[in-house]
Formats: structure tokens, sequence, C-alpha cells
């Protein structure tokens, strides 16, 4: 195993997966990229089996067992999310807020938490090359910070255009959870806009009867419509609080809370502390 803690993130090479090899990202964002092997991996109470070429975006605190059938190797990257979010140049600032909506938008997906697959072949092969790229320059004496930060913002760009553009006929998903995860990631990148997240507007863009909305998205995703927004609302202004300096006020407009009283009576009832004291406690 190689590791080098002289830039913000840690690269390491397991060569050999023996019987099981126990996970838990304390990284924001921890990519595992399968490059040689198969198996399964477990994660809450999921089996899912991995083979070469299979990349798991897992968020922070969460715990994955591989387990494999033969010898694997298995590239690690711990990626903090300041590593993708620092503004080291005044040019950079609008890369950087375009990569940390990326960001949100893959860990919060069915599909990488699952092991992405790349269904745009070429993505795939970039994306391995670019993840050899930072373990290269992680280990190299003369380290360049900005050729490993690049890299993983075109990683990001790849996922998120493959999550996109994935086709739903080449798994073998039920047509129930097709539809729902659609609904989902919809969802999510309508978080901010109240209007098309009302029922009416579900209703017209995924053909289900206003009235059965709710109760379909509740069966299918195991929580109701407006837990799942709410919830996900507070992972974004979450990471506003760590990782920007945006004030109360913006941070409540652009996730279109009511006012800034709003969300702050909000998030202390569901973090049990206030926003700026919640700021204190987790700034970079």
């Amino acid at each position: 195993m190689n590791e080098n803690k002289m830039v913000p993130l840690v690269v390491k090479q397991i060569l050999s997966i023996e019987e099981s090899l126990v996970i838990k990202s304390k990284a924001e964002l921890t990519l595992i990229y399968i490059q040689q092997g198969k198996g399964i991996v477990c994660f809450d109470s999921q089996n899912i089996p991995f083979q070469k070429g299979k990349l798991f975006l897992i968020p922070f605190d969460t715990q994955y067992i591989f387990k494999s059938e033969k010898d694997s190797k298995v590239l690690i990257v711990e990626c903090p999310q300041y590593f993708i979010t620092q503004i080291r140049l005044e040019s950079d600032r609008i890369e950087t807020c375009d990569n940390m909506y990326k960001l949100t938008y893959i860990t919060h997906n069915f599909h990488t938490r699952e092991g992405c697959v790349f269904h745009i072949k070429e993505d795939g092969i970039l994306a391995e090359q670019l993840l050899f790229t930072i373990e290269r320059e992680y280990l190299n004496p003369i380290q360049d910070y900005l050729i490993i930060r690049q890299c993983m913002a075109i990683i990001l760009n790849l996922v998120a255009r493959n999550l996109r553009q994935n086709d739903f006929s080449l798994t073998k998903e039920s047509k129930k959870n097709q539809d729902v995860m659609k609904l989902i990631t919809y969802v999510q990148k309508n978080i901010a806009n109240r209007k098309s997240l009302s029922l009416e507007s579900l209703s017209k863009e995924f053909g289900i009867a206003k009235s059965y909305v709710g109760e379909y998205f509740r069966k299918q995703a195991g929580v109701s419509l407006q837990d799942y927004i709410l919830d996900y609302k507070l992972k974004l202004v979450e990471i506003r609080l760590k990782h920007s300096t945006m004030r109360l006020k913006e941070i409540a407009f652009e996730l279109d809370f009511n006012d800034e009283s709003h969300l702050s009576k909000i998030f202390k009832k569901f973090k049990g502390m206030s926003p700026s004291k919640y700021r204190i406690l987790h700034k970079d």
C-alpha cells in the first residue's frame, strides 16, 4: 500500500484482497476503482457484484465490505471536498461552483453507490487513465497540485455525464426501480425550484396521477417525498456551511427556504444546532 500525505488527499493501491476489505469513508468522497478481480461488495444490507472497471464513489461515513472471489487489485482515492472546491485563483470560481454541484449530484445518485459502469466506453477508458495519472502525480516527489485537481474535475464530469445519459435498458433493474431513480434524479436537479417539485409538475413530468405521486414515491423510495426533499436540502445546506463563505441569507434564497429565519429553525430542529454553530465546528 502506498501513501503520501503531502497533498490534501490520500491515494492507496491495495494489491490483493485475500478475504475481505472493509472501507469506511472518512473523507467527503472516496473513490474505489477495481483494477482487477471480481467479487461481491456489501453495503446498506445490499450485495452488489464488482469486477474490473467498476468505479464506486462512497460518501462520508459509509461502510463498504469488498469480498473477493480471487486476487483483486483496487485503487483508492480519499478526497476531501475542499480539495475539489478550494479556490486557488480568482479565475477558478466558475469551475469550482460547477464541481460542487457535480459532487453533490454524484454522491446522492444510486448508480455511483452501486458501482458506476461507464456506458460511454471511451469515458471509462479516459477515467481509468485519469485515475492512474492521479496516482502517478501523487507519488511524484515533485507533485503538481493543479494536475491532480484537474484530473479529479474531469472524472467528476465524466461520471456526471454517464449518470445523466445512463441507458436504463442496459440494467437488470425492474421498471419501477428505473422510474423512481429517474424521479429522484429529477428532484435533485430541481431541488431549488418549488414549482417543479409540486405534485402537479411531478404528475405531468412522469405520467403519474397527482393524487398518487406521494404514495408512489414512499412505496418505491421508502421515505415520503417531502421528507426526501427536506433531507436533501439540508445536506446541501451542510455543504455550503462547511465549504463556502455564503451567508445564511444567500443559502436560504438559493435553496428556496422561506427566509433565513425559516432555514435556521428547520436546521436546528433536524441537526441539533444552529447553522452558525455548525459552520464553526465543521469549517475547513
